[in-house]
C-alpha cells in the first residue's frame, strides 16, 4: 500500500490548467487566479483527503507522502527554495515520547505520584534525594530586570517553579516555549530537575489526558533533563514552597521513552516585483497534517480515517493556488508560502518555523494564515482576526472580487485566534489574521466534519465554493502584498506591543 500511494504521489503532479474566468470578468482575466480551475484543485483535494492518506498524522510515512506531494507542486510551479529547505522541505527533528506508568515526588511532606498530582514532562530516569529550592517563576529577563535565580544556588538541587511568568503570558506560551525555556535555564544553573507548580485556566484532568499519553515533541538539546509539571489548584504548594525557600525531598521516575520520528515544514518563496518592497515578506500559512485514524464513532459507523477535507487539505491546496498564481504575476512584495507540519498535535510547525524562518522575522510583516473546521455558508468567508489589522479592506476586497463577503470571527467567545499556527507568528508581532471557510457559529454542521470520519472531499462537497475560496484567499494576498503601507496591527491590539518591538517603531503608524 505504501508503494503504491507514494508512486501515486509522484505521479500525481499536475499542470495548471486554463479556464474561463467567473462570470462578470472580461474575457481576458486581469489575475492568474481568476483562471484557477475547479477540476484540477478539485484533484488536489481529493488526493491530500483521501483515504490512502490515512488521514495525514504527523510522524507517519502518510504525511512524508503529503509533504512531498505539496513540495513537487511548488516545484512545478516554479517556487524558489528557501535557506534551510533542501527540496522546500524544512525537516524538524522529531521524538515520540511515552510516558512512564508509575514515579513519584516527596516535596514538603507531599507525596505526589505520576499520572495523578504530578506528570513528568521531560527526562530520563531519576532516584534522587536532597534539597528543593523555591525559584519564583524561574524566569530570567534583563529587559524587565528580573531575575528568579538572583542569590540562589540551584547546583546539585531541584528547582521549584510557579507555572506561567510574573507579568502574565497566554496558556499555549506558558505550556510550550516559555516553559521550555524555564527547563533549560534549570539545566544551565546545574539544577537536577525542575518542578512546575501548576495553578491556571485550565483543569487538571486536562493535562492527566493530554501529558499521559505517547506524544510528539521537538527534540531539545536538553532531553535527558527531568522536568515536572504538578497540580497546585489552591496554591498551597507554591506558598509552602516559598515560605520555606528550601526544604528536602524525593524523586523516582523511570523516565519518558523517546523514539526518534521526523516530519517537515514544506516552504517555498516567491520574489517581489518591487525592488523597494522586495525584500519586505508576506508569509502564507496552512497546515497540512490532520488526525489520522481513530476508533468507529457509534456502532453504525466503520470508518476509521480521518481524512481532514475541510481541516485542513481546502487551506493546503489554498497555497498550490498561491503558488501557482504569484509565479506567473508576483506581487510588489516577496511571499513565502509554508505548508506546515504538526498544527494537530502541539503546532510544531509553526513554532519551529518561528525559531529557523527563512526571512528575518522583522522582515515578515504579515502572516496570512488559511485554518478552519467546515464551513455553514457558500456566501462568505470568516476571517478571525479581520478588523485586528490594517489590511482588514485588502482582505475584504479579495474575497468580494468572487462574490464572497469576508466577515470578522462569529464566535470570539472560542479564542479560535490563539487556536491555529497564526498564533506563534502573532505572539512575535507579526499581524497575523486566519483566513477560514465561511461559518457564522459552531453548530450541526460544522460539528458534523470537526474532526470526524466525515471529512472528506466526495461527491458531496461543495467543490465550487472550494475553488471561490481558493481565489479569495490568493487574491487577499496579492492586495496585501501589493500595500503601500506595510500593513499592522489597528491601535490597542493586544499584540501591538510585540509588533511595535518586533519591527523596531516607536509608535504605532496610525498613531503617528
Amino acid at each position: 500500500m505504501k508503494r503504491k500511494t507514494l508512486l501515486y504521489a509522484a505521479m500525481l503532479a499536475i499542470p495548471m490548467a486554463v479556464t474561463s474566468p467567473d462570470a462578470g470578468a472580461q474575457n481576458k482575466p486581469a489575475f492568474p487566479e481568476d483562471q484557477l480551475n475547479q477540476a484540477e484543485y478539485a484533484a488536489h483535494l481529493r488526493f491530500l483527503a483521501s483515504d490512502e492518506m490515512r488521514g495525514r498524522m504527523t510522524g507517519t510515512p502518510w504525511l512524508e507522502v503529503a509533504a512531498r506531494y505539496v513540495a513537487e507542486q511548488y516545484r512545478a510551479a516554479g517556487l524558489a527554495p528557501v535557506q534551510g529547505a533542501e527540496g522546500y522541505l524544512q525537516n524538524i527533528p522529531l521524538a515520540r515520547r511515552t510516558p512512564p506508568a508509575a514515579g513519584q515526588i516527596v516535596l514538603g511532606g507531599d507525596t505526589l505520584r505520576q499520572g495523578k498530582s504530578m506528570m513528568i514532562r521531560n527526562g530520563g530516569a531519576l532516584e534522587w534525594s536532597g534539597g528543593f529550592v523555591f525559584v519564583g517563576y524561574g524566569t530570567v529577563d534583563p529587559e524587565r530586570a528580573i531575575d528568579d535565580y538572583k542569590g540562589l544556588d540551584v547546583k546539585g538541587k531541584v528547582a521549584v517553579a510557579k507555572f506561567g511568568s510574573a507579568g502574565g503570558s497566554d496558556f499555549m506560551g506558558s505550556l510550550t516555549s516559555l516553559s521550555e525555556k524555564k527547563r533549560q535555564l534549570a539545566a544551565e544553573l546545574g539544577a537536577v530537575a525542575l518542578v512546575e507548580l501548576y495553578r491556571g485556566p485550565r483543569e487538571w484532568r486536562l493535562f492527566l489526558s493530554f501529558l499521559g499519553r505517547a506524544g510528539l515533541d521537538i527534540q531539545s538539546g536538553s532531553s535527558e533533563f527531568v522536568h515536572f509539571l504538578v497540580e497546585d489548584t489552591v496554591g498551597t504548594l507554591a506558598a509552602k514552597a516559598e515560605q520555606q525557600k528550601g526544604s528536602a525531598g524525593s524523586i523516582q521516575t523511570p523516565g519518558i521513552r523517546v523514539e526518534v520520528a521526523k516530519t517537515s515544514n514544506v516552504i517555498g518563496l516567491v520574489r517581489g516585483s518591487d525592488p523597494k518592497l522586495r525584500d519586505e515578506y508576506v508569509l502564507l500559512t496552512a497546515h497540512y497534517d490532520h488526525i489520522g485514524t481513530r476508533a468507529p464513532r457509534g456502532a453504525a459507523s466503520a470508518d476509521t480515517i480521518y481524512n481532514g477535507a475541510r481541516d485542513n487539505a481546502m487551506g493546503t491546496v489554498a497555497l498550490i493556488a498561491a503558488a501557482r498564481s504569484f509565479t506567473v504575476r508576483p506581487p510588489k512584495r516577496s511571499v513565502i508560502i509554508a505548508a506546515l507540519t504538526g498544527e494537530e498535535v502541539g503546532g510544531f510547525g509553526s513554532r519551529y518555523l518561528a525559531e529557523h524562518p527563512p526571512a528575518p522575522m522583522d522582515h515578515i510583516v504579515f502572516d496570512l494564515n488559511t485554518d478552519g473546521a467546515g464551513f455553514d455558508d457558500t456566501t462568505i468567508v470568516t476571517v478571525v482576526g479581520l478588523e485586528r489589522t490594517t489590511a482588514q479592506e485588502a482582505i475584504i476586497k479579495g474575497a468580494r472580487r468572487y462574490g464572497l463577503a469576508a466577515i470578522k470571527d462569529p464566535v470570539p467567545e472560542q479564542n479560535l485566534f490563539n487556536r491555529s499556527d497564526n498564533t506563534k507568528f502573532a505572539s512575535l508581532g507579526v499581524p497575523a489574521p486566519t483566513f477560514s471557510a465561511g461559518f457564522h457559529a459552531f453548530g450541526d454542521e460544522i460539528n458534523k466534519y470537526y474532526h470526524t470520519a466525515a471529512d472528506e472531499a466526495g461527491d458531496d462537497f461543495n467543490f465550487s465554493y472550494f475553488l471561490k475560496f481558493c481565489k479569495a484567499y490568493v487574491h487577499s494576498a496579492r492586495l496585501i502584498a501589493d500595500m503601500k503601507e506595510k500593513p499592522f496591527w489597528i491601535p490597542g491590539d493586544t499584540y501591538e506591543k510585540a509588533g511595535r518591538k518586533l519591527y523596531h517603531m516607536k509608535e504605532s503608524p496610525a498613531r503617528q
